[in-house]
């Protein structure tokens, strides 16, 4: 390398040192002002300061894996405090702090030169990124075809903002962890973390305990089903934890379910999705113990028919459950106004409000919502996208077979967590949450979802490494 090329690259790292600096100083003086003027809350500057300065800490060090595991610990345990925005969502810390691993993550594709970091091959990323550019140019769409005759009241622009931030930051969150994770422990911390918050949210909520409010946002969703999925195939598919672990784990298996589907039978995304990946898991890993399962599901059934007909079909009209098929078709009136991409993010509430303000209710499922927000061609890149996932987690279990080790139980856990994810979604926004639904907060619980399938997609190719020459591998897009 020419001496010409080294200094270069020093005075460009050197150039963009100052660059920061006069951002950071000027975003402070425009914080202080802001603040004397009585026109910004404290509190955001003093998270603001504290990103920074964490932000920097992990940039310094070079692991991310601590800022993912960060995510995931505020998602469970930071649910009293958020941040304020101007209007009446607020901003929770894990998207806080996921933010701030994007944005360093971004600086170091942009500045590759310096940083040496590049978007690792992964035939996760065509899909990924073709949905997170569709959901962008939506936005830009809903601006420019917009009904001229639409109510927008006054925070609904900055609320659509937060929105299409919030339905980017997901998916870019997944792919994080496909090019930040590259050991299987920190596939074990997230496992770690899951199963304790799983235990605290089940403690919590059995015994009344005020530490429920540590964790009730995160718990809410698809979070308990990926409690029970994940526990359920350590136990499963690791033989060799020892008895009391195996032990604590069904006790966390058998108390999540009783919590979810005893106690809150109504709520059928609480539990649907829970015994959609216990059967799964089931399945395969052994034919006959699936076998007894279903029989054993069928005599419940058979048994207790009457009682499971009022308390969850009954019990789901008497609530308004079949009201959600007049919101979809009100929807896809919309939709076919604006087939190609949608009405943006949050965008269908502005025209519910100004062409049905009597009824203006958000869909209540995910398919339909992603549909609304980004029309035919963002439904289309979302289904290919969870068809990856539901692919590689699937070459991943077929290559870990019969290992009867973490990575085989991790595997069949992400595989078994992304089918019933997808069943999840047709029962409520849980794995993209619509702003007027969950509102932004709700990041909180999705959270968990994304960055489990992309501990499913870096588990693939922490196996395919080892394993290049494998035909049963899948190809790998280079970019």
């Amino acid at each position: 390398m020419s001496q010409f090329t080294l200094d270069w690259r020093h005075s460009r790292s050197r150039g963009l040192r100052y660059i920061a600096l006069v951002i950071v100083l000027g975003l402070s003086a425009i914080c202080a002002y802001l603040v004397v003027e009585s026109h910004f809350d404290p509190a955001f500057l003093l998270a603001g300061l504290a990103a920074i300065a964490a932000g920097g800490l992990i940039y310094r060090l070079g692991r991310f894996e601590y800022g993912l595991l960060a995510v995931l610990l505020a998602a469970g345990l930071v649910n009293f405090f958020t941040l304020p925005t101007g209007r009446d969502s607020r901003v929770v810390i894990s998207l806080a702090i996921s933010l701030l691993l994007l944005a360093i993550w971004g600086y170091q594709l942009v500045f590759a030169n310096v940083t040496h970091v590049r978007l690792r091959p992964s035939p996760i990323n065509k899909p990924l990124l073709a949905f997170v550019s569709v959901n962008i140019i939506a936005y830009a769409w809903s601006q420019l075809m917009r009904d001229p005759i639409l109510y927008v009241w006054p925070s609904f622009p900055v609320v659509q903002v937060a929105a299409l931030i919030v339905n980017i930051a997901l998916p870019l969150m997944a792919l994080l962890v496909v090019n930040k994770v590259k050991e299987v422990k920190w596939l074990k911390w997230m496992t770690a973390i899951i199963i304790g918050l799983g235990t605290l949210n089940i403690v919590s909520q059995l015994f009344n305990l005020p530490t429920v409010v540590l964790i009730h946002n995160g718990s809410r969703g698809i979070f308990g089903s990926w409690v029970v999925i994940v526990a359920y195939a350590l136990v499963l598919f690791q033989p060799n934890m020892k008895r009391w672990q195996r032990v604590a784990l069904l006790v966390l298996i058998a108390a999540s379910i009783y919590f979810y589907f005893f106690r809150n039978r109504l709520w059928l995304s609480g539990w649907l999705p829970m015994f959609v990946g216990i059967g799964v898991l089931t399945f395969f890993r052994s034919r006959r113990l699936f076998v007894v399962f279903c029989i054993g599901l069928l005599v419940i059934a058979f048994d207790r028919l009457d009682d499971l007909y009022k308390t969850i079909i009954l019990a789901n009209v008497n609530e308004g459950g079949l009201e959600r098929l007049e919101l979809w078709e009100k929807n896809i009136q919309h939709v076919l106004n604006h087939p190609i991409f949608g009405m943006g993010p949050a965008g269908y509430a502005v025209y519910n409000m100004t062409y049905h303000p009597e009824d203006a209710r958000s869909t209540h499922n995910n398919y339909f919502d992603v549909l609304a927000q980004s029309g035919i061609i963002g439904l289309m890149l979302f289904v290919a996208l969870l068809s990856m996932f539901v692919r590689i987690c699937w070459q991943t279990q077929r290559l870990l077979q019969g290992r009867r080790n973490f990575e085989e139980a991790f595997a069949n856990a992400a595989f078994a967590g992304c089918l019933a994810a997808m069943v999840a979604m047709m029962l409520g926004d849980w794995v993209l949450p619509f702003a007027y639904n969950q509102t932004i907060s709700g990041f909180d619980n999705a959270v968990f979802t994304w960055m489990m399938l992309g501990g499913g997609v870096a588990l693939y190719h922490l196996v395919t490494a080892s394993r290049s020459d494998s035909p049963r591998a899948l190809p790998v897009q280079h970019n």
